[in-house]
């Protein structure tokens, strides 16, 4: 596959990023904020949106969704956007997993990823499941078998570098992350903006409940 590259950026000096215990804590909080919850393409074709995030008694947002409501995949998964940050040449978005069926789901580890660009094209990027936790709000990745019950979510959360430092460029801009949420299942395609820079690398974390412990 030919490697497209879009212009390499002129570097100013350089500077050394310390990250407090406190900025890692306001970032999982700008992670963990939910953002619209709208609904999400298939990789086949656009589907009716799902029902819209409601807060139940406890205080926890989740999509609220009768059994396979209208938009919900005949296998009761879909994925949505859960949020997303960026800060000094960091990007982080968050993938949420939504049970939207009327059945337990059982998943365990990493969603499969593919970029693509604005033309649908696939874009030729590193996908990488050692992400720095600081970045992404973990402190521990190990994939665990999690059983979604209905209406239940996961989380899983996608981490880049936007930074150009090298003459030879970056990758081409992704215009579209297909998310396939387990094997055999069908992928969704989501329109996202993933300006992956110099090292061309996607950090990709194992589904979780608890997006911080990771459990």
């Amino acid at each position: 596959m030919t490697r497209r590259h879009r212009p390499a950026a002129l570097l100013a000096g350089a500077c050394v990023l310390l990250l407090t215990a406190a900025g890692c804590s306001d970032l999982r909080s700008e992670i963990e904020a939910e953002q619209g919850g709208g609904a999400a393409p298939t990789a086949r074709e656009r589907r009716p949106p799902p029902s819209p995030l409601d807060l139940d008694p406890s205080g926890t947002t989740s999509p609220s969704a009768e059994a396979n409501a209208p938009g919900c995949p005949p296998s009761g998964l879909d994925v949505v956007v859960g949020g997303e940050n960026a800060a000094m040449g960091h990007r982080v978005i968050t993938l949420k997993l939504w049970n939207c069926g009327d059945k337990p789901y059982r998943v365990k580890g990493h969603p499969g990823v593919e970029l693509l660009d604005a033309g649908r094209e696939p874009v030729d990027v590193k996908i990488s499941h050692k992400s720095d936790y600081t970045y992404t709000g973990r402190r521990d990745d190990r994939a665990r078998q999690l059983t979604l019950e209905p209406n239940d979510t996961a989380d899983a959360v996608l981490h880049w570098n936007n930074r150009v430092t090298s003459l030879d460029g970056a990758p081409a801009a992704g215009a579209h992350v297909l998310v396939t949420p387990a094997p055999g299942e069908e992928p969704v395609s989501l329109p996202l903006a993933v300006d992956i820079g110099s090292d061309g690398t996607l950090e990709v974390t194992s589904w979780a409940v608890d997006p911080v412990s990771g459990r």
